[in-house]
């Protein structure tokens, strides 16, 4: 599950969720991929998320799509009192950036192909 809320110019990620079941498969790349192929629809700008600290598997997808951590909230999470990155992405409404999701694109199908997954990607619609 995942969702996103454009507020002005930026793409706030509230949500991005995958089933532990399910992880590692690419299906997080996947959807981060199509929250982002949203914003960049939407000609936003920039996009940011938080994200916890000690999910490094979330934070590597993150750098992947080229998000920098940008400062931390402190103690975020109230379940554990650990700390979020705040990580930001820019440059959304760039047309290289548009040729790098096409890239991806490309990538992400095929993994998920060898995982046995088939999207309707070239049919996604906003």
């Amino acid at each position: 599950m995942g969702c996103l809320w454009a507020i002005l110019e930026e793409a706030h990620i509230i949500m991005l969720a995958i089933h532990p079941q399910f992880q590692r498969q690419g299906l997080g790349q996947a959807l981060l991929w199509a929250l982002l192929t949203k914003a960049n629809y939407r000609q936003l700008e920039r996009a940011t998320l938080e994200v916890r600290e000690s999910n490094l598997a979330a934070v590597s997808l993150y750098q992947k799509f080229w998000f920098k951590e940008a400062g931390r909230r402190k103690r975020y999470y109230e379940d554990t009192g650990e700390d979020a990155l705040v990580m930001w992405r820019s440059g959304l409404e760039k047309p290289e950036f548009q040729r790098y999701l096409a890239v991806e694109k490309v990538q992400m199908c095929d993994r998920l192909h060898q995982r046995k997954w088939h999207l309707a990607i070239d049919s996604f619609e906003f």
